[in-house]
């Protein structure tokens, strides 16, 4: 019981997971207090938390590919816009006017309907179910203590 060991140790710090040298790590999982000059002392230093870790910047396709996964109407509108503009071009070019005016209204339409679309998106990402940010919802106010048959007195 009373007798006391010490191992060697050729260096006074080990390597954790991460790569960050720290002192000799504790059974508790926090490290040993260096500065203690009582060598039967056992304070334990909580570990550090770890430092967050620097996130990369989003590349121009991840960004087109998550935007298409998240709202995907938006993209079809902008594409069925674009083939109206491009048919109403080429009938113009060949001297259709009633296909042209045909597509370029078609357009307007789909314009406007790409438009209400986005909006929408925004309105459903923005959309709470808070109606008062902060007041206390009925289910949760103590208006009267409950009885084991459910009623309140």
């Amino acid at each position: 019981m009373g007798s006391h060991h010490s191992t060697p140790q050729t260096s006074s710090t080990t390597k954790c997971e991460k790569g960050s040298p720290t002192n000799s790590v504790d059974d508790l999982g926090g490290n040993i207090d260096p500065s203690s000059t009582n060598p039967n002392s056992r304070t334990v230093v909580p570990p550090r938390p770890l430092m967050p870790q620097v996130m990369r910047p989003e590349t121009f396709e991840e960004r087109l590919y998550r935007k298409f996964k998240a709202e995907p109407l938006v993209p079809i509108g902008c594409l069925t816009t674009a083939y109206f503009l491009a048919s109403g071009i080429k009938s113009f070019y060949n001297r259709d006017p009633v296909k042209s005016q045909t597509m370029m209204r078609l357009r307007v339409g789909s314009q406007f309907a790409t438009i209400l679309v986005f909006i929408g998106y925004m309105g459903i990402n923005s959309f709470t179910f808070e109606m008062a940010p902060g007041m206390a919802v009925p289910s949760e106010q103590q208006g009267g203590v409950k009885r084991g048959d459910g009623e309140q007195k």
